[in-house]
């Protein structure tokens, strides 16, 4: 894990400081898919992604957002020893902590307790419960009925359903609430029905059912728009667990942003892409402030400030404004005569004419996908050769995606002439 060391701290350093997470924590585990030779490649048939390499989660339960991760390297910590790194930043602040089996035992629960943090999650029997509940688990008892043993605030509750459900905690007691669920029948001559039943399940298993989805939720919003691709080195595609945390980043971007209409997490993605496929490191000098950016700066670089194909306005975070020299302003007179303006180079077939709203930052343009090939309008005029197969919506003029697209909306001579 040396090679991914750095990459692993900067992230979680930034997961930690900017955002302050909610009452109800949840611990699970996700997998970086990989099939290639690794020592510490894990296997598990019940997971989408049955290869690969196993990350530990803690995440906030309502929004998904991951508060601390750690990678499994097959030795090293216990499960104790890595759920108490985890906890570490949030000990002693009374959080609510849901996990499921493969962490939860009764010395881990009366660890936590020691350090502040509540816990609720299924149990394994044999970890610490009662020799009677783990007799009673075995036996048969009525479906609906609620079995419990109590040591100081921990309870070991038994619930049965179709099966023995067992759990423990300690931010909950054994009060039950209805719940109606729906139930099919089947009738003699074979047909089936469904009618809706009340049971009486236990409020910790309500509780754990609602809170336990963070991890998951953040599954499944990742696998929805994807950024990997097959690589025969394992350190170059865990490259890309980065990008598996822009959800994070929206998350934290609907929290503090004032817009009356927030941007999709797919407008998101394009949006920070695109930032970072226009980076220039003069356009960002090293500063020791926190945003060095300012509110109504424009990139003098550029001509005209347009929105971009996202519809937001480029670049988003500009380096701040450099200082201008006025001393001498207001005392000296202007003798200088203004330098004539440098003419543009020719383009390439003038006799084309292009759209007067390419330049008009009032409309919004988008890049759009075409069926046919078409000429892109900045080659064409720099004497470049080039299809694309992509075109603004607004203008209906065919562009590369990248830089033509970016030049040709926001400046006025976007062609580049031939040497």
């Amino acid at each position: 894990m040396v090679k991914l060391h750095t990459i692993i701290t900067y992230f979680t350093t930034k997961f930690g400081t900017y955002y302050v997470p909610n009452k109800a924590l949840s611990l699970d585990e996700g997998t970086m898919s990989w099939r290639g030779r690794l020592s510490f490649k894990v296997y598990n048939p019940n997971k989408p992604d049955k290869y690969g390499v196993k990350l530990y989660m803690l995440a906030e339960a309502g929004a998904g957002y991951i508060i601390d991760f750690e990678v499994y390297a097959g030795v090293g910590k216990t499960t104790v020893e890595t759920m108490m790194a985890l906890m570490r930043p949030l000990l002693h602040k009374g959080y609510h902590l849901y996990m499921d089996k493969f962490y939860n035992s009764v010395h881990l629960t009366e660890l936590l307790r020691e350090h502040g943090v509540y816990t609720c999650g299924t149990l394994r029997l044999q970890r610490g419960a009662p020799k009677i509940l783990q007799q009673l688990a075995k036996g048969k008892f009525p479906v609906d009925q609620t079995i419990f043993r109590r040591k100081d605030i921990t309870f070991i509750i038994l619930w049965k359903d179709k099966r023995v459900v067992s759990v423990i905690t300690n931010c909950h007691n054994a009060d039950t609430q209805e719940e109606q669920r729906r139930k099919r029948v089947r009738k003699r001559d074979g047909a089936t029905s469904v009618k809706i039943v009340t049971v009486n399940k236990p409020t910790a298993i309500c509780d754990y059912n609602t809170n336990m989805k963070g991890v998951d939720h953040f599954d499944q919003m990742v696998k929805y728009y994807r950024f990997t691709r097959k690589s025969h080195k394992w350190t170059k595609k865990s490259h890309f667990i980065s990008f598996r945390w822009l959800y994070t980043m929206h998350v934290l971007y609907k929290m503090y942003t004032t817009d009356a209409k927030k941007l999709t997490l797919l407008h998101f993605h394009e949006v920070a892409i695109w930032s970072l496929l226009r980076w220039d490191q003069d356009e960002w000098p090293a500063t020791e402030s926190p945003i060095p950016h300012a509110e109504d700066y424009q990139d003098p670089s550029d001509d005209l400030a347009t929105p971009g194909p996202s519809g937001v306005r480029l670049p988003l975070f500009p380096p701040p404004p450099q200082a201008q020299d006025t001393s001498s302003s207001d005392t000296e007179p202007e003798t200088e005569t203004p330098e004539p303006e440098p003419r543009p180079p020719p383009a390439k077939n003038p006799r084309i004419v292009d759209p007067e709203v390419r330049l008009n930052k009032k409309l919004t343009h988008a890049i759009v996908k075409i069926a046919k090939r078409k000429r892109c309008r900045v080659c064409i005029k720099s004497g470049i050769r080039r299809d694309s197969m992509y075109q603004c919506k607004t203008c209906g003029v065919a562009q590369c995606v990248t830089p033509c697209y970016t030049k040709y909306h926001r400046k006025r001579v976007f062609w580049v002439a031939k040497k």
